[in-house]
């Protein structure tokens, strides 16, 4: 399997800067905070949503530490919706680590969100520019409403396709279409070519996610470190589970149960035996031939051909 540092081309050297970033900011806390801080960026994650930075700004006038302050900033922002999230959804572990909430608790990790929100913005204030912290507040604020989306919906039946595309478009796709676009901001690339590239982040992001969900329903506990259908068990509804449930007459009764994990069982394997995971990773597949031809505006270098190649590996991971 391709690792997904491997796809970073000329900016691969560049990664572990963001990293040493967000370490640092554990630094001249009270110790609680610090612990906490340092203990959430111990484990970085992939770090695509970095890359996506770096990579959109080479495609411009490459200023490496500006756009390495963007992408602490985003990741921080990243970050704080995880230990959120994961605090709301009780989860036991993240990243191969037991989830903040579970070494500390939830007011603990609550509060460390609230700060890295805080942080993020700081960040961002650095760069001493106003389209960057309109754009982080327009993607806190379409991430904020994605979020609130899915809880209005959690047990409550089956969305219809549009509602989840909107759904994911605003909690994960928004922030990669930050990325992309913030890194042109700050490489001062054209409006048009910034556009092209917040098309390309939105059209990944899509594709990221149905992906994901996708293997949430075939993956196994090892791959995802995590049993397989935890979206459903906190009552979301994706778009594999939305598919099948077009096509099958008993879908009602199994999606009335979902709070019982059983159940959850059951509706995964009958999703599983059906073909709506092969139609859901179609899809995504179509939004990573979207962004795809968004780059179709850029000439051709280094930094556009590792763009192209993560719209690959977005849909091919973990199969």
């Amino acid at each position: 399997m391709t690792r997904t540092a491997d796809l970073f081309g000329p900016v691969a050297e560049d990664i572990p800067a963001v990293a040493d970033r967000l370490r640092g900011l554990s630094n001249g806390h009270h110790s609680l905070l610090s612990e906490a801080l340092a203990y959430v960026f111990d484990s970085p994650g992939k770090q695509i949503r970095p890359a996506l930075v770096l990579l959109s700004g080479r495609l411009g006038r490459f200023q490496r530490d500006r756009l390495v302050t963007l992408a602490a900033s985003i990741e921080a922002v990243h970050t704080a919706t995880l230990v959120h999230d994961d605090a709301i959804d009780e989860a036991l572990s993240r990243r191969g680590l037991a989830a903040l909430h579970r070494v500390w608790d939830r007011k603990v990790a609550i509060l460390v969100g609230d700060y890295l929100f805080a942080q993020s913005a700081q960040l961002a204030s650095e760069l001493d520019n106003v389209p960057i912290m309109g754009l982080l507040s327009e993607t806190v604020m379409a991430m904020s409403s994605g979020e609130l989306r899915q809880y209005a919906a959690a047990f409550h039946g089956t969305p219809d396709e549009e509602e989840y595309l909107q759904r994911i478009a605003g909690k994960t796709a928004s922030l990669f279409a930050m990325c992309c676009r913030g890194g042109a901001i700050v490489s001062e690339q054209s409006p048009e070519r910034a556009e092209a590239l917040r098309a390309y982040g939105l059209n990944l992001g899509m594709a990221f996610q149905i992906a994901d969900d996708v293997l949430d329903i075939v993956g196994d506990d090892k791959t995802l470190g995590k049993p397989a259908g935890s979206d459903l068990r906190q009552g979301t509804v994706t778009l594999p589970v939305i598919l099948y449930a077009q096509q099958a007459a008993d879908h009602r009764r199994l999606l009335d149960r979902m709070e019982d994990a059983q159940d959850v069982q059951t509706i995964v394997r009958a999703v599983r035996a059906s073909d709506a995971p092969t139609r859901a990773l179609e899809r995504a597949r179509q939004f990573a031939s979207s962004a795809r031809g968004a780059l179709e505006a850029f000439p051709p270098s280094e930094a556009r051909e590792a763009l192209v190649d993560l719209t690959d590996h977005v849909v091919t991971r973990g199969y």
